[in-house]
């Protein structure tokens, strides 16, 4: 008898856990609007720091790839405009020499219905960081690492964009 009655509680308790809506976030949900296809021009580059907008452009075609179709035809395009691009030094060595940096990036992105002109998503400030170390004896080597933070920040702000965007935050 107790164990019937075992098994019931477990199965009852399974069919309540299957149909009570828990995902994992940035996979449950859908994009505003039945967004299905979108298009995503390169970002406006608001900075003086020259050819970024490369870099995000392609982070966020990337990830939105993944959930819609990314096609120039679409009857929604996302807009972005990069706000800042900032480099601060974050630490020093004991002889005050720079030995980090933090790269912000500011952006503000809009989703639009092409065919209205109605805009269905924005984000006015949209911020995001990534820090770096500094090989003071060779600068080559420091861009090269800018860039590959300015890299990881795109994919990074992208990826949380569009989480938000489908968990409607």
């Amino acid at each position: 008898m107790k164990r019937g009655r075992l098994i019931y509680v477990f199965a009852l308790v399974l069919i309540l856990l299957s149909g009570c809506g828990y995902h994992i976030a940035g996979k449950g949900g859908h994009m505003p609007a039945g967004l299905e296809s979108l298009a995503i021009p390169v970002f406006e580059n608001r900075t003086a720091k020259p050819d970024i907008e490369s870099d995000l452009t392609a982070a966020f075609v990337t990830e939105f790839v993944t959930s819609v179709t990314v096609e120039g035809t679409s009857g929604h395009a996302m807009y972005g405009v990069i706000k800042s691009y900032e480099l601060k030094p974050v630490s020093f060595t004991e002889s005050d020499i720079n030995q980090e940096y933090r790269l912000t990036v500011a952006l503000a992105l809009t989703i639009v219905d092409k065919s209205s002109g109605q805009i269905i998503w924005r984000k006015e400030n949209i911020t995001d960081y990534e820090d770096f170390t500094v090989n003071i004896n060779d600068v080559s080597e420091t861009t090269d690492r800018e860039k590959a933070a300015l890299r990881k920040l795109a994919r990074d702000t992208a990826r949380l964009v569009k989480e938000r965007m489908m968990e409607r935050f």
